[in-house]
């Protein structure tokens, strides 16, 4: 379901004109990760400081996928 959802939205994204789409992730999130890049989105930073949880600071990683290319 979630993979269906993401396509959908990049297929939305290149319909609409977008270049480009970037989004951000918990690193702890594992399964988001693959499944950002299985559909081609590639890690191009880090924030380890990026999302404050009850537990502390978390790690987010800033991912992107080019439309463009």
């Amino acid at each position: 379901m979630g993979k269906a959802l993401t396509l959908a939205c990049i297929e939305c994204a290149k319909q609409a004109g977008y270049l480009q789409i970037e989004l951000e992730v918990v690193a702890e999130n594992a399964s988001a990760v693959r499944l950002y890049e299985s559909v081609g989105f590639q890690e191009y930073g880090r924030n380890p400081r990026g999302f404050r949880a009850r537990s502390g600071w978390q790690t987010l990683v800033l991912m992107r996928l080019e439309l463009d290319s």
